[in-house]
């Protein structure tokens, strides 16, 4: 009988160990030489990129310092006088000393409005927009340049405002200017011209530049004429810009871009861009726009700020815009500087603002809109930021200057329910600001009071105000419960 023999065990095999370590060792090499040669290929992008940096930077100061002004006999072989040649060397000077600052990183957060400006009068003193010229193209390419420069190596935090005041921009310039302002760090944009109507691009160029460059925040116009059209493209470039992004655009001027009114349509657009301060100066606007306006306003939109300064608003404008204030608890500030609005249309927004019929009347006024530019002017009722120190201001001099035996009115408190008590004395203690000493003479205008010691010592009593009101409240309410 045969016995079955044991097989030998096969030793292992090390050399699948080995080959796998070896694949592995040869795969991290390779990535390493891979990273290698990537940083490598990094560092000398990055040296090129510093090298024409600074070839760009020596080229641009050298051309603002050595590049030569063209010659005034140009602009005389053209037909130019001899003030425009002059004036005209004066703005390529200023096309120089802006894009020096700006490659040296001279502009600071103190210094930071910086404008294209075009400084000519006629007789009449009106100002005058220079012609294009395509012999300013270099300056114009040095200065877009420049603005890239600043914004990548110098802006940090910052932001600059750019205006081009009285120089013409056709679409050349505006094609040069376009890329630069898509990029940098501008958060405001200005145009000023002589409002002559022209054929350009300008719309289109700053919707692109609202879409794109969300650190601008506000635009402005003077000056510039455009079809309804177009400020409609503009307005609802604006409107789509602040529906869908954080940073939203918070200021919108059209200062003198209109003659004789705006239309409703165009008005409404403006209105409602959803833009927190506007500015419509010197738009010749009258009884057509203020139904529009008084409407927008009644319905309590977000807008913060209105100037309608140099437009001609009259006292009905002023009494529908006034009753507009009574549903409008976001504008702070409307300002009718330079209008036709006389004495009746002041107090229509007086009693707007503070109505002294009756101690409830005052409380329902309107505490949160700072009326400007009216005369005799009633800008400091509403002058805090905090409607409540508005408020009861009003209401404690109304309290104070209404009455006859005491320092205080208490008849006037006698509907107050007697929860709302700790509110007034806490209140009280707010009446030491010295803006609430415009409150006498108003409250003396409106009622038709004769001035007496009593509105003099409450007028100018400051800083004890606060103690003598609430002294006065706490004895009014003890002293005749003593007395049941």
């Amino acid at each position: 009988m045969e016995v079955p023999q044991k097989k030998a065990k096969t030793p292992p095999d090390d050399t699948k160990d080995d080959r796998a370590g070896t694949v592995r060792a040869a795969r991290q090499i390779a990535e390493l030489q891979e990273e290698l040669d990537k940083c490598r290929r990094e560092r000398i992008a990055m040296e090129e990129r510093h090298d024409q940096v600074v070839r760009d930077l020596k080229s641009a100061l050298e051309w603002a310092y050595t590049a030569e002004n063209i010659p005034r006999e140009h602009w005389h072989e053209k037909g130019y006088s001899e003030e425009y040649a002059g004036a005209m060397e004066e703005l390529q000077n200023t096309f120089k000393g802006i894009i020096k600052d700006l490659r040296t990183g001279a502009f600071t957060s103190e210094t930071d409005i910086f404008g294209v400006f075009f400084e000519l009068q006629h007789d009449d003193g009106h100002y005058i927009t220079s012609d294009h010229d395509d012999v300013l193209m270099p300056y114009w390419k040095e200065f877009a340049n420049a603005l890239i420069y600043w914004s990548e190596y110098h802006a940090g935090e910052e932001s600059l405002q750019v205006i081009v005041d009285r120089v013409a921009t056709p679409d050349a310039v505006l094609d040069v200017l376009r890329p630069a302002l898509k990029r940098s760090r501008v958060k405001y944009l200005g145009f000023e011209d002589d409002g002559s109507p022209k054929t350009w691009r300008l719309a289109e160029f700053i919707e692109d530049i609202i879409h794109t460059n969300h650190e601008v925040t506000k635009v402005g116009f003077s000056r510039i004429v455009l079809s309804n059209e177009e400020w409609k493209a503009i307005c609802n470039a604006i409107k789509l810009r602040n529906s869908q992004c954080a940073s939203i655009l918070r200021s919108f001027e059209m200062r003198k871009c209109f003659v004789d009114g705006i239309s409703d349509e165009v008005l409404r657009d403006i209105l409602t861009s959803n833009t927190k301060w506007i500015n419509l100066e010197g738009n010749g606007m009258s009884s057509n726009e203020s139904p529009v306006i008084a409407e927008f306003l009644a319905s309590n939109p977000p807008l913060a700020s209105l100037l309608l300064k140099g437009n001609c608003f009259d006292d009905a404008d002023a009494a529908l815009l006034a009753d507009s204030l009574s549903s409008n608890t976001t504008l702070k500030v409307l300002d009718f500087d330079g209008n036709s609005i006389k004495q009746e249309g002041r107090l229509a927004f007086l009693r707007a603002i503070f109505d002294v019929s009756s101690l409830a009347s005052c409380a329902a006024s309107n505490h949160t809109c700072l009326v400007a530019g009216l005369k005799p002017h009633i800008s400091d009722l509403n002058n805090c930021f905090d409607e409540f120190y508005n408020k009861w201001g009003k209401i404690f001099g109304m309290l104070a200057l209404s009455s006859v035996d005491s320092f205080i009115n208490m008849a006037l408190l006698g509907a107050v329910p007697t929860s709302l008590m700790p509110a007034l004395l806490y209140r009280a203690h707010d009446q030491d600001e010295e803006s609430n000493s415009a409150v006498t003479n108003l409250y003396l205008e409106l009622t038709d009071t004769r001035r007496c010691k009593k509105h003099l010592a409450w007028k100018y009593m400051k800083h004890t105000r606060s103690l003598s009101s609430v002294y006065e409240l706490v004895r009014g309410w003890v002293v005749p419960s003593m007395n049941v």
